[in-house]
């Protein structure tokens, strides 16, 4: 996955034998250690929910939005999560601009999977009315520029976004108590996600004869 996800940029042979040569020595081009991660920044935007992260060279802004919706049939108490992704051919070459390709899907799958299998978010706590309404929680990832790492790059943004997110409290009222009340931030305090725990990617891969791990 991240080979296919990597830039269109080729190594050469020789280029190639020095970098094996190096990671036999337990030496890395750019004086990390073998398992040594990328130097990460996390930065938070002024809205809540918006996030950028720079892990290397590789650059990945995410932004979190939500609105209320019907919930599946087979899940009518829990809300939804769903992960969408956007490459610029600024980031890289081999991007496309326009309807997301094959690698801006799979990448949101991967992210997409790795939050919902993990369950990180309690999607139990998004349900307003069983059966009616939940809250639909939506991640959009912006690749910005792809130097590698790029799932754990998407994955961090995704997480660092949904800590920061805040949903707007809702209420039923009204003479049947049936009616929906969106309170705004001025009457109430918006509401924050409820997440049991940071499921956080880790890209590794292995060299020579099975015995150089990175």
């Amino acid at each position: 996955m991240e080979q296919r996800l990597a830039n269109t940029w080729q190594m050469t042979v020789n280029e190639r034998k020095f970098i094996e040569m190096a990671l036999a020595a337990d030496l890395r081009v750019d004086d990390r250690g073998p398992f040594d991660y990328r130097p990460c920044t996390i930065t938070f935007g002024r809205v809540g929910g918006s996030s950028e992260v720079q892990l290397g060279e590789t650059h990945v802004m995410s932004y979190v939005t939500s609105q209320l919706v019907q919930p599946y049939r087979d899940r009518p108490n829990e809300g939804t999560l769903s992960i969408f992704t956007e490459f610029s051919p600024m980031a890289d070459p081999a991007f496309e601009a326009g309807r997301p390709g094959e690698f801006a899907i799979e990448l949101g799958r991967i992210v997409d999977r790795g939050l919902r299998e993990s369950g990180a978010v309690d999607m139990e706590s998004l349900c307003v009315v069983v059966g009616k309404l939940v809250w639909s929680i939506r991640v959009d990832l912006h690749i910005l520029d792809n130097g590698g790492n790029l799932i754990d790059a998407a994955n961090i943004a995704a997480l660092a976004s949904l800590l920061t997110f805040r949903r707007p409290e809702c209420t039923l009222g009204g003479d049947d108590n049936h009616e929906l009340i969106i309170h705004d931030i001025e009457d109430r305090e918006p509401l924050p996600l409820i997440i049991h725990h940071l499921p956080v990617a880790v890209t590794f891969a292995v060299f020579g004869e099975g015995n150089i791990m990175v």
